[in-house]
């Protein structure tokens, strides 16, 4: 039903949406290297103040200060940003070194939501300003980056899995793992219309990190409690929070408001031609997050600070 309406509502916003003419915001193109300057910084000063690197030494992830985690994450749009700016003046070579620095200092964190983030959005980025514009890239050039790409992501996936002593088999099924927790919360829950959570654990995404007053519990740590889960967090796909919080009503919502702001981000990228406009980055950072989030959800505060960033861009 979501990805109905999603889907529907993002035809709708690429036909029925007029966006103005491309305005133009050379602060975009400026910001690239100095985010990416305060990102590194925050992330070697995370891991100078652990004394380890997380991904060598999985359990020490924990003792990151989440401040400097969330602004060391800057390089991910960093990279984006100058990436785009090179694909857009022809310098292949230099978009592969930011995107190859963007990979190396976020595995460097052990996470790999950031660097599943990075390697889409620059797939993303590519697409734009190589492959629109009414060329094709024909059918061999899409096997030689595609293959690459994918064992690119399938060896990541496992080099991360190791480091994190995490048995390969259990890596693979979190998408199983993930869909059969939303599938329990919706047999406890029933036909819910407007959910029982009322609005609580959407606020706590920015009250946990003490953005706004409120609960200091995170949201997901709320999905694990809901299941009587303790000292960890769970991740319920992109449909579990706003089902919890706002029942069906929630899911028909937000399937509507995203589909409505993506499609129009797509239509402007298409009416103002190869990508060439400042809403490439964002859009592609966006996009990126919002396949990532299928599964593990839009709990994280950073993702709402791009969201609204973007929903500002297009309007």
């Amino acid at each position: 039903m979501l990805f109905l309406i999603f889907t529907a509502s993002f035809v709708a916003g690429y036909f029925f949406s007029r966006p103005g003419e491309k305005d133009s915001y050379p602060i975009v193109w400026k910001m690239g290297v100095p985010l990416f300057v305060i990102g590194s910084v925050a992330e070697f000063a995370n891991m100078a103040y652990i004394g380890e690197i997380p991904l060598l030494v999985p359990e020490m992830r924990t003792r990151l200060i989440p401040a400097l985690s969330y602004i060391s994450f800057l390089v991910v749009p960093a990279c984006l940003i100058t990436i785009s700016s090179a694909l857009m003046r022809g310098e292949k070579k230099e978009a592969f070194l930011w995107f190859t620095a963007g990979i190396f200092l976020m595995s460097l964190l052990g996470y790999r939501t950031e660097v599943f983030v990075l390697m889409l959005g620059t797939a993303f980025c590519a697409y734009y300003t190589l492959y629109t514009g009414g060329r094709s890239p024909g059918t061999r050039r899409l096997v030689k980056y595609a293959i690459p790409l994918a064992l690119f992501i399938v060896l990541l996936n496992t080099g991360v899995a190791y480091f994190r002593q995490t048995p390969l088999s259990e890596s693979m099924d979190r998408f199983a793992f993930t869909t059969q927790i939303f599938s329990s919360m919706a047999d406890s829950m029933g036909l819910s219309v407007f959910g029982t959570g009322h609005g609580l654990i959407h606020q706590s995404i920015l009250s946990s990190v003490r953005i706004i007053p409120g609960s200091q519990t995170g949201p997901r740590t709320f999905i694990s409690q809901f299941f009587g889960i303790t000292g960890g967090s769970t991740t319920p796909t992109i449909a579990g929070i706003p089902f919890v919080d706002f029942g069906i009503a929630g899911l028909l919502a937000m399937g509507l408001i995203l589909g409505l702001l993506f499609g129009r981000g797509y239509k402007s990228l298409r009416v103002w031609g190869k990508g060439s406009s400042d809403l490439l980055p964002i859009h592609a950072l966006c996009m990126a997050f919002l396949i990532i989030t299928i599964e593990t959800g839009i709990a994280d505060v950073i993702v709402v600070v791009y969201l609204i960033a973007y929903l500002l861009a297009v309007v």
